[in-house]
């Protein structure tokens, strides 16, 4: 997995308070796979995601996760699955390697390939809340 993983901030829209569901998912549709895709393509699979999580009826609000300097960032949802088995159904349907699990204020970094889950701290310590998150887009290196 790539190490780059583990040192992801966040950013959103919305205030803590805001949040009415303490334990949900972050994931992504943008580049599946670790493979760089053009903004159409990921615009396109952030719409099927979209109709994923409404098909289920899942509460959700946009989050965009990127490295610590938001050089590379990619616009996710945070989304109240209900458990952990669907996150990672759901995480493996949009091709993805990994996603974040916030359980309280515990962030976690789960595989996609096996389940696996690593403590990676304090996921408000990791996140700027109430930002403007501008013109959708996917920003790589």
């Amino acid at each position: 997995m790539n190490p780059a993983y583990r040192t992801v901030r966040f950013q959103c829209a919305i205030r803590p308070e805001e949040i009415i569901h303490p334990c949900f998912t972050i994931v992504t549709a943008c580049n599946p796979g670790d493979q760089v895709c053009s903004e159409t393509v990921n615009q396109q699979a952030d719409r099927g995601l979209v109709a994923d999580l409404d098909y289920h009826g899942w509460w959700r609000f946009r989050v965009v996760g990127g490295s610590p300097d938001f050089q590379h960032q990619e616009p996710g949802w945070a989304v109240a699955t209900g458990s952990a088995t669907e996150a990672l159904a759901l995480g493996r349907r949009w091709g993805q390697v990994a996603f974040f699990l916030v359980d309280l204020d515990s962030l976690s970094l789960v595989s996609c390939r096996d389940g696996d889950a690593e403590a990676l701290g304090s996921w408000r310590a990791r996140t700027r809340f109430h930002q403007p998150l501008g013109p959708w887009r996917v920003v790589s290196e």
